[in-house]
């Protein structure tokens, strides 16, 4: 089978695509021919070896699929041949077949074609999750969504509408991103290269300012964000794509009487998983009602996840990346 490798720490024009052995499906896990695998911002992290989990050379990155079941592995039931289904992996979806651990594998809601399965399950999780179980959001609360065009921003919109939010204000890096924003849901959309977004949230809020702020940005966002953050307001922060750390200060926090947590999604596969499922009987509930629909940016075939990769990372993309053999 074909597989995108990573051989050395690396930049996205050093992967190669190579012929590697076809995997098979261990005890409790399903193989499946990948249709169609979606790219996320940990993937060009982790090939560069600045992402949290450093996997052993060489490997195939990926996180997420959507396919065919090609067989299962001991212990596991409820998937046969030929079933479509969308999947998360540890590593490994950029191939031709990718295994990937049972209980992460779940049949295709009707209507989702392979595209957006493939899209579905990393960015609504995060999203579900650091609004509702990091975030505490309550109907009726303002929501501040940070770079609300990409793919995982796009998915806290329309969660958070569904859920009931009022003013949903989404920051977008770029005039020509405010439409889909607010067509996810978002009431407003600030520009923060030419808007002054402490000013237009609070001016937006009557001075409230926001009771959940959504952050995947990190660094000068996340410091300006303390800035315009409700009376026990809670700031979730969800990764660093600005390549920088905040400083937040400890008196300011206790001052104004808001929490700033953080959400590694991943770490509840080892430390909660029921909560996972939570997360997706929930999530399926709000897709059957017609109010979550992931927002395809581009498609690529895999001999081009360089330039897959360069797309994503130019802030340029609207939605979801993905790739297909």
């Amino acid at each position: 089978m074909k597989a995108v490798r990573c051989t050395s720490w690396c930049q996205p024009q050093d992967l190669t695509v190579d012929e590697l052995p076809r995997p098979s499906a261990g005890p409790g896990e399903v193989l499946i021919r990948v249709h169609t695998a979606a790219l996320n911002f940990p993937d060009v992290l982790m090939i560069q070896g600045l992402y949290q989990v450093k996997p052993p050379l060489p490997f195939t990155p990926g996180f997420e699929l959507s396919g065919i079941v090609e067989e299962t592995g001991g212990g596991t039931s409820g998937f046969a041949a030929g079933a479509r289904v969308l999947a998360q992996c540890d590593l490994g979806a950029f191939a031709e077949f990718a295994v990937a651990p049972a209980h992460s594998v779940r049949p295709v809601p009707d209507g989702l074609d392979d595209d957006e399965a493939a899209a579905f399950p990393l960015v609504y999780q995060t999203s579900y999750f650091g609004l509702v179980y990091r975030g505490g959001l309550a109907p009726g609360e303002t929501v501040l969504v940070h770079s609300a065009a990409g793919g995982v921003g796009l998915a806290a919109v329309q969660i958070a509408r569904a859920l009931g939010a009022g003013k949903i204000i989404g920051t977008v890096g770029a005039d020509e991103k405010r439409a889909a924003v607010l067509a996810a849901g978002a009431d407003l959309a600030l520009n923060y290269q030419t808007d002054n977004i402490v000013e237009a949230v609070k001016e937006a809020t009557a001075g409230h300012g926001a009771d959940v702020i959504y952050d995947p940005v990190g660094g000068e966002v996340s410091e300006q964000s303390t800035r315009c953050i409700a009376f026990e307001g809670r700031l979730v922060i969800i990764g660093f794509t600005s390549g920088k750390f905040p400083t937040f200060k400890g008196n300011h926090i206790l001052v104004k009487n808001y929490s700033v947590v953080g959400l590694h999604w991943g770490y509840y596969r080892q430390m909660n998983p029921a909560k996972i499922e939570q997360g997706w009987q929930e999530l399926l509930k709000l897709y059957e009602a017609g109010k979550l629909k992931p927002v395809i940016a581009a498609r690529y075939p895999m001999s081009r996840v360089a330039d897959a990769m360069k797309h994503l990372t130019s802030r340029a993309a609207i939605g979801k990346i993905v790739l297909h053999w």
